[in-house]
């Protein structure tokens, strides 16, 4: 159960919540709502489900922690979004990433300082570097001389990368240096050192687009550095008058512009550049190129010129790598609503006509980048194959492969994602870009919940480690793929053979052991998790274990005797824990000592001695007032109280809960446990307090994820006070708000019904009820329980209304044949989808008897006796009719 958000058909937990009774669980179970129902909110979300249920004990749970991969493939995303020139998505996602519990701050800070250079928001860059927590080191010093070189205090910049070298940086900085010493040397009129330089920079760069970047960034460099001098400005408009026509001309042309523009002239620049292309003949294609991209950038991509100066640089230029640098800086202030629907329209024009663009490669592949911005997917998908169709060879491959992974990961389709990551990683030689596809490709297999295949994948991933990932964290995800699987026996094998790495450190250690715990006692292997936990805290062995981990492990000692029925066993282990305790963190040791509390009056409970139990229960909510597990304490003692049928008792306990614990996660639950204890009364008085309870909940928690629970009962309860046209109400809006519930076939189901109960008095309920019945049975992501109750409900309602044709053909065809005869589906019936597959072949067979099919009748009964489905005793008595020796077994 480690992905529970999407294990709902087999989660405990859900199941408890949706049976709407307040039963005496078992002691696991019970424990497994003590340790999972406070993590609800953070497990049930969705929106990118946690990759693991979190284990107790853990001071972050792991919920609030973003996994690797998740992390990894936003950071990709970032990189690439930077590349093509979107560099405010790219600080957009930083900043989120920033934002994460865990995040590597150092790292996504630089990350985000170059992002923000790039949109050009220098002074939020330099505040953000100011801001910088960690080492001081040479890709923090390089940043700060970018900056400084951007302000002109070029001073600033030479002193901030003295002494740097090449090697100091990791691969993408490297280029940078190389621009950044070309601007430095430009200031100082070094002519030949910054060609240099910045053709080191275009030389590393790993593409065209690349390249691109660097000669735009190293362009407008050049205009922040131009003069602003009069008498220089009046002898460059000479020059330009005096050779008018002729190629010196067009250059002097240019710098009379740029100097116009570095007095605050701007205006003036941008006619003369205007007029300068108006005189240009056709045949000087290269020199309209250079006044264009000029125009465009002292202009801006963003004013009318601009626009249009860079827009026809890209449609009809020469010069591929300028209209690369068009296309760039086109894509940099497109990266919002409603612009970026608007250069979409523009591109589309350019991909359009039968004649190839020149650099068609590079624009399919910033549409898909501007497309998966949007949530395009189709778009950015179908422009990423397009691209890796047309250009199998091209530079730009990793990037259109990355296009199609962040497309098929951030619409959950895991299986594809780690089929493109693996495509990327394939392309790559060894090295970090490559071992972090590898934990991609790992953990998309993990949520996929192909386990196997993410077991393999994540033992690749530990034989080439990706920088800046915590070793524990894969050896945990390594051991948990095999718990997954299914695989105990493996996993206790990898667990020991990783037990002796110290990498793998206490935390990750801990969760591990304890998720494999909790998939023995979930195969009934309690007594073999209790073993092995035995055997590592053995005299000799413990002593090997950190004091954190060990004191943990001697929790789940107590805890797993509890469970394997051992309740004196669990008293005495409970008493040792204080013991253990004396080397842990504060924290910790107060969370194990209230739990262990806790534990011991649980224990007491079971051996029958409540006075000692209640006294338990006492002094920890003195000793522990604010503790989780005090706030527990109350539905321990509640559900002592409901196990006794003294409901009023267990109630009064429940609403202290959620009274003198509101903010606890636990305060909605005891609230909905609540509202169940006064529906089990029975009385209409009763319901109407259920009703208030629910509507206390709502009311205060309406961001709880029991509120779509609360309201699947309320609508439940209103149907017992026969107020049919509220509790249709009630379950319209859980069909209409809560879209991507797990459990949204259980609201719909409940309507489906509710539109039935309504139908003798209204034709129009009929046709609503038939349909949604028919869809419920129709849906293969529908828990097989609710599509035979659909089924059945179905026939039921057509042989009713006088169809008896369609209904024998639901009943049987739909149901019987599709999830009875059927092996494999039968499998999966549980208890409440073979109590209406009972009900059904009780109808089918009645129905039969109707027609007077008497063979067929006795046929459809049989079957309820050949497949073991409940209702034998009825069974027999109507065989019995038809011949008496079939009265008895």
């Amino acid at each position: 159960m480690a992905e529970l958000p999407c294990a709902r058909r087999n989660c405990v937990i859900s199941r408890l919540i949706v049976s709407g009774r307040r039963r005496k669980y078992p002691p696991a179970v019970r424990f497994c709502l003590r340790i999972f129902l406070p993590l609800l909110p953070a497990v049930w979300l969705c929106a990118q489900e946690p990759l693991n249920a979190p284990a107790p004990l853990v001071t972050l749970p792991g919920a609030t922690v973003p996994s690797d991969g998740g992390q990894l493939m936003a950071q990709t995303a970032a990189r690439r979004a930077q590349e093509l020139g979107f560099p405010s998505v790219a600080a957009a996602l930083y900043r989120e990433m920033l934002e994460q519990p865990g995040a590597n701050r150092a790292e996504f800070t630089l990350a985000l300082v170059t992002a923000l250079m790039d949109a050009g928001r220098v002074e939020e860059a330099a505040q953000t570097l100011q801001g910088f927590v960690g080492l001081r080191d040479a890709a923090w010093r390089l940043r700060a001389g970018l900056i400084a070189a951007q302000q002109k205090r070029f001073d600033d910049a030479r002193a901030a990368i003295a002494g740097i070298t090449a090697e100091e940086l990791v691969a993408g900085d490297r280029g940078w240096l190389y621009f950044l010493q070309g601007v430095l040397a430009d200031a100082a009129g070094d002519l030949n050192r910054a060609r240099g330089f910045h053709e080191q920079a275009e030389t590393v760069a790993v593409s065209e687009m690349a390249r691109a970047r660097f000669i735009l960034a190293r362009e407008q460099a050049r205009l922040r550095m131009a003069p602003a001098d009069a008498n220089l400005l009046e002898e460059a408009r000479k020059n330009m008058e005096r050779l008018q026509g002729r190629k010196a001309g067009y250059g002097f042309a240019r710098t009379y512009a740029v100097m116009l523009d570095s007095m605050g002239r701007k205006g003036d620049a941008i006619a003369e550049l205007q007029r300068q292309l108006l005189m240009l003949p056709p045949e000087e294609r290269t020199e309209a190129d250079d006044f264009r991209l000029l125009l465009g950038l002292i202009a801006g991509a963003d004013s009318g010129a601009g626009r249009n100066a860079l827009q026809n640089l890209l449609a009809y230029g020469h010069d591929r790598s300028k209209q690369r640098m068009a296309l760039q800086a086109l894509a940099r202030v497109s990266d919002r609503e409603p612009a970026r629907a608007q250069f979409q329209r523009e591109l589309e024009l350019l991909l359009g006509p039968a004649e190839p663009h020149p650099v068609r490669e590079d624009l399919l592949l910033v549409r898909a980048q501007s497309a998966l911005a949007s949530k395009n997917y189709q778009l950015a998908e179908d422009d990423a194959r397009k691209l890796l169709a047309e250009y199998p060879g091209s530079q730009l491959k990793g990037h259109a492969l990355g296009v199609l992974t962040t497309s098929a990961w951030e619409q959950r389709r895991y299986r594809n994602a780690a089929d493109q990551a693996a495509k990327a990683a394939a392309e790559l030689p060894a090295g970090q870009v490559r071992a972090e596809l590898g934990l991609l490709v790992a953990e998309a297999w993990f949520r996929a919940r192909d386990y196997r295949s993410a077991a393999d994948a994540y033992e690749q991933v530990l034989r080439e480690m990706p920088a800046g990932v915590a070793p524990g964290r894969v050896m945990f995800q390594r051991v948990q793929a095999e718990i997954q699987a299914g695989q105990l026996d493996a996993a206790q094998g990898q667990l020991d053979a990783l037990g002796g790495e110290s990498a793998f450190d206490p935390l990750n250690r801990w969760q591990a052991e304890w998720n494999l715990a909790r998939a023995l006692q979930a195969g009934g292997q309690t007594e073999a998790a209790y073993a092995r936990v035995n055997r590592l805290l053995a005299t000799g062995r413990a002593e090997t274990l950190p004091p954190d981990l060990r004191a943990r492990m001697a929790w789940l000692q107590a805890r797993l005797s509890f469970e394997a029925g051992q309740p004196e066993q669990t008293l005495r282990l409970t008493e040792a824990l204080a013991v253990g305790l004396a080397d842990v963190p504060a924290e910790l040791r107060n969370e194990i000592a209230s739990s262990g509390a806790l534990l011991k009056a649980e224990a007491s409970f079971a051996l029958g001695r409540t006075e000692a139990a209640l006294a338990l229960l006492k002094n920890l909510r003195e000793a522990h007032p604010r503790a989780d597990a005090t706030a527990y304490s109350y539905i321990v003692e509640a559900d002592h109280y409901a196990g006794r049928d003294q409901t009023v008792d267990a109630q009064r306990l429940l609403t202290k809960l959620a009274d003198d614990f509101p903010g606890n996660t636990y305060a909605p639950f005891a609230l909905y446990q609540s509202a169940l204890l006064a529906e089990r009364r029975g009385q209409d008085a009763n319901l109407e307090e259920a009703n208030k309870l629910i509507e206390e909940l709502v009311t205060k928690y309406p961001q709880s994820d029991y509120v779509f629970y609360a309201r699947l009962k309320q609508g439940d309860l209103l149907r017992k006070l026969n107020q049919f046209p509220q509790a249709q109400q009630v379950y319209e809006t859980l069909v209409n708000n809560f879209g991507r519930h797990q459990d949204l076939v259980l609201a719909q189901l409940a309507l489906a019904e509710c539109h039935n109960a309504q139908s003798l008095r209204d034709v129009s309920h009929a046709e609503r009820a038939i349909a949604l019945f028919e869809q419920l049975r129709d849906r293969v992501d529908a828990p097989v329980d609710v599509r035979v109750e659909a089924g059945f409900n179905l026939g039921h309602l057509l042989a009713r209304r006088g169809q008896p044709a369609r209904a024998e053909a639901v009943w049987w065809r739909d149901v019987v044949s599709e999830f009875l005869l059927e092996t494999d589906r039968a499998d999966q019936l549980g208890a409440k989808g073979r109590y209406w597959m009972a009900r059904t072949l009780l109808e089918l067979g009645g129905l039969y008897e109707q027609q007077a099919k008497l063979e067929q009748a006795q046929q459809a009964w049989r079957l309820i006796l050949k497949t073991g489905l409940p209702g034998e005793n009825l069974v027999r008595q109507r065989l019995a009719r038809f011949n008496p020796n079939e009265s008895k077994p």
